[in-house]
């Protein structure tokens, strides 16, 4: 068995969610002895396709013109993009009846969730969904004391710090998360790529007129020692299919609040392994408790971490190569 891991225009989606699915993949694969390539021209069985673009449209028909199943990866759907990029809202009406049509060209859809796995059917995707997680590397995040430090000190941290990972969207939360911060005198910290180009008026406002205690880092190549270098990873996404940057920071044995979403139903529970708030005071109430109290840090982090383990890459590619040697032996 042998499968084709294709990302179009990978280059360009190298630091966005999904570059990071594929390299998941790729690493799960490899952790689990199943022979991959990222060659379209080399022989294989199946070809998994994570974007949606017209080209990733004309190589799941022509595959399966040739007899090879493929797999289509839903990373995105119309609601998560709705709020990201300048017209996205104008845009998403029409995205999801593509959406609709693309995936329903395969003979197997992923998706990362239960929640998105019911919002592709209530589009009407008719073709088999399974839910598998991303993934994380727990072998790369992992808290250092020794990033820790040097993060600090690179960035002149003191006291509690927290962090947000994630592109400057207002489906990120990025409004909450700068209300919530005018109400503390710690630095937040928040790191993503801004689109200045593409981006929503309304996000540029609020990135512009954001108190002087909240920094915002374009990029780090390195994400880790953020994670270890600060305390709390703060997280108001209005609307996620997962949530990556979640895994990240709880191997990283970060404490996690999150927004009360449908999509962290059965894996994020709160006041076990991470907090979940529903609006701006209840996310300052929470972090404050969260501030002021380290064993409650230590319990949510300790219990965030031992979640993230059940997301290793080495399970998750063991699910992968199941769900691909099932695929096959289905005529």
């Amino acid at each position: 068995m042998k499968v084709c891991l294709y990302l179009e225009l990978e280059e360009k989606l190298r630091n966005s969610g999904i570059g990071t699915a594929i390299r998941n993949q790729r690493r799960a694969l490899e952790l689990n002895n199943v022979s991959y390539t990222n060659n379209l021209n080399d022989d294989f069985d199946i070809l998994h396709l994570n974007a949606i673009g017209m080209k990733s449209l004309y190589l799941a028909k022509k595959m399966k013109r040739k007899g090879k199943k493929v797999v289509l990866h839903a990373h995105v759907t119309a609601d998560d993009f709705r709020n990201s990029y300048r017209f996205s809202n104008s845009i998403a009406p029409f995205l999801r009846r593509y959406l609709t049509f693309y995936y329903n060209q395969a003979d197997l859809v992923l998706c990362p969730s239960e929640y998105t796995k019911r919002i592709l059917r209530g589009y009407g995707v008719e073709k088999p969904i399974i839910v598998i997680s991303n993934g994380i590397d727990t072998d790369r995040f992992r808290f250092s004391e020794k990033m820790r430090r040097n993060f600090r000190d690179r960035f002149d941290l003191s006291g509690i710090v927290p962090l947000s990972v994630g592109h400057l969207f207002i489906r990120k939360g990025i409004q909450t998360y700068v209300n919530v911060a005018r109400k503390f005198s710690n630095r937040f910290l928040w790191i993503g790529r801004r689109y200045k180009k593409l981006e929503d008026p309304a996000a540029s406002r609020i990135v512009e007129n954001a108190p002087e205690n909240v920094t915002f880092i374009n990029f780090i190549e390195d994400i880790v020692p953020a994670y270890c270098g600060t305390d709390i990873f703060f997280f108001p996404s209005l609307c996620e299919n997962q949530g990556i940057v979640l895994l990240e920071a709880a191997a990283c044995k970060r404490p996690i609040l999150v927004r009360d979403l449908p999509v962290y139903e059965n894996w994020l529970k709160d006041d076990v392994n991470c907090l979940k708030a529903k609006t701006d005071d209840e996310f300052g109430e929470k972090l404050e408790r969260l501030m002021e109290d380290k064993n409650l840090r230590d319990k949510l982090a300790k219990n965030a971490h031992e979640m993230s383990r059940e997301h290793s890459l080495k399970k998750t590619g063991q699910r992968l190569k199941g769900i691909y040697e099932n695929l096959l032996n289905k005529k």
